[in-house]
């Protein structure tokens, strides 16, 4: 399905100024780029990773940091905020520390934090198998 940028700003809840001005910072890629006097086309993949973009913001995230993910996670070859889980690690005082996406059922990277750049996962309990 395809969205126009007002109902994607209606359905994320974010004004329509600032979804267009990501789009033109580069943070998120609709067909179209968010240019001006230029028809912008929003599919489910560009949704989600504005839903992701606004979540993180509303969390606390900085916009300059939030640039920072962005350009690593093109430099490492990942599909940016459409795909994988996100989780946001907060610091004592609730300020965010970390972004972690986890990629695969077994792999997660860290997006803030340049010491460690890597998690291993593993499962520490699965339930019983049903009959």
């Amino acid at each position: 399905m395809i969205y126009t940028g007002r109902e994607v700003s209606e359905f994320i809840a974010v004004p329509y100024e600032t979804l267009m001005r990501w789009a033109r910072q580069g943070l998120l890629n609709p067909e179209g780029g968010g240019r001006q006097r230029v028809k912008t086309y929003w599919h489910a993949k560009d949704v989600r990773e504005a839903s992701i973009l606004t979540a993180l913001r509303k969390a606390g995230l900085p916009l300059q940091k939030l640039t920072g993910v962005v350009a690593y996670l093109r430099t490492v070859g990942h599909n940016l905020l459409s795909s994988g889980e996100f989780l946001l690690v907060r610091a004592r005082t609730g300020e965010p520390r970390d972004i972690v996406k986890f990629c695969t059922t077994r792999e997660a990277i860290s997006l803030l934090r340049k010491d460690t750049q890597g998690y291993l996962l593993f499962r520490l309990w699965s339930p019983p198998a049903k009959e």
